[in-house]
């Protein structure tokens, strides 16, 4: 936000005097006030490769901002298309799934990126794409269980709940709009597994957000999938066991109530604090606050998300009115890959990206 002078005029009229001081206290204390609920914006520093050699090799830049918090966040930026660089493009801004792992990684001396590089690559220069760092995590730092908070820095178990993970996308978005190059007119935010929730909210928090895509991401709270795969039978399973696995992540949940700040104590690899965050929110409750269309995604077979949850945040939204379009991918997984792709391959999302892109600038 750029500061801008305000004189005070003074009363015109001796029998006005009193009450135009009155009115300029006032009006001093409301105008402080609005000023403090504005979110901190730092000025537009174009993302460079920051003397990086290995940034260097990559499509995006580095930045940093300041969000509202008071943190740096850090973010990338795609880099602007050699043909015509000085054209404005809209952003596309990507969160990913859980984890305290950088969004690149390094093999030998060769860095790669995670699912931003196959969306930069789909949007062929319409587009930017934006991707956030998140707070307690440097560049190329890895896991020995990606998507795991364990072994995480003390930095990242206190900052990574829902509200503050938001918050420094939402960042990100607010400053690179300021920046030469780009059309801040449209924007979409995509989040996927446990970045959909994350996307749902920036969406909700920033009415310039024009579309959302929620992937792989569920629509009640995470507490139902989990119970649910627990309820799924298994050969060996007697009668009332499926019940008694469900119950048991009841019981759990109850625990990290009684603790909800803990970040040194865990439940399936991530700190009591992440969990009472995150579980206490819902995609569908985050969607609705939003006015953004929506785009969502699941596949049938994914063993994370229950395909019944995207069935229900579909029947949620479409109740509402929203504007959704939405695909339910058969034999498709977490990231949509199919039986027919290698292991690990990503070409099942990029096609979804192709599809979000294609739909992004039809709309």
């Amino acid at each position: 936000m750029n500061s801008q002078d305000r004189s005070d005029h003074p009363g015109r009229t001796p029998a006005g005097k009193c009450a135009g001081s009155r009115i300029r206290v006032l009006l001093s204390a409301v105008l402080a006030s609005a000023v403090l609920s504005v979110p901190f914006v730092t000025a537009a520093e174009p993302p460079s490769d920051d003397g990086d050699p290995a940034l260097a090799k990559l499509p995006f830049q580095r930045g940093t901002t300041k969000d509202s918090l008071g943190r740096t966040i850090t973010y990338y930026l795609s880099r602007p298309s050699g043909n015509d660089s000085d054209a404005k493009r809209p952003v596309v801004l990507l969160i990913l799934g859980s984890g305290a792992q950088s969004v690149f990684s390094q093999r030998g001396e060769m860095v790669f990126g995670s699912h931003q590089n196959p969306l930069q690559q789909q949007a062929k220069g319409r587009a930017r794409v934006l991707i956030t760092e998140k707070p307690g995590v440097k560049f190329l730092d890895a896991r020995t269980r990606p998507g795991s908070a364990e072994g995480a820095s003390e930095e990242f178990l206190k900052e990574h709940t829902l509200e503050r993970w938001a918050e420094a996308n939402a960042a990100a978005l607010r400053v690179v709009w300021e920046l030469p190059g780009i059309d801040p007119k449209r924007t979409m935010v995509i989040g996927h597994s446990e970045g959909a929730i994350v996307a749902a909210r920036v969406a909700a928090e920033l009415p310039q957000v024009t579309h959302v895509a929620s992937l792989s991401g569920g629509g009640p709270t995470q507490l139902f999938d989990l119970a649910d795969f627990q309820r799924q039978p298994r050969p060996d399973d007697k009668p009332g066991d499926a019940d008694r696995r469900a119950q048991k992540f009841y019981e759990e949940w109850a625990k990290i109530l009684q603790d909800p700040d803990s970040t040194t104590k865990f439940w399936l690899s991530h700190p009591y604090r992440r969990w009472s965050s995150f579980l206490k929110h819902t995609v569908t409750e985050e969607l609705l606050r939003g006015k953004a269309k929506i785009y969502l995604v699941q596949g049938v077979l994914d063993t994370s998300v229950s395909v019944k949850s995207f069935d229900v945040l579909l029947a949620d939204l479409k109740t509402r009115g929203r504007d959704v379009t939405s695909e339910r991918i058969e034999g498709a997984d977490h990231g949509f890959r199919t039986q027919e792709m290698p292991q690990g391959s990503p070409e099942g999302m990029k096609a979804v990206f192709g599809r979000l892109l294609a739909w992004f600038f039809k709309e």
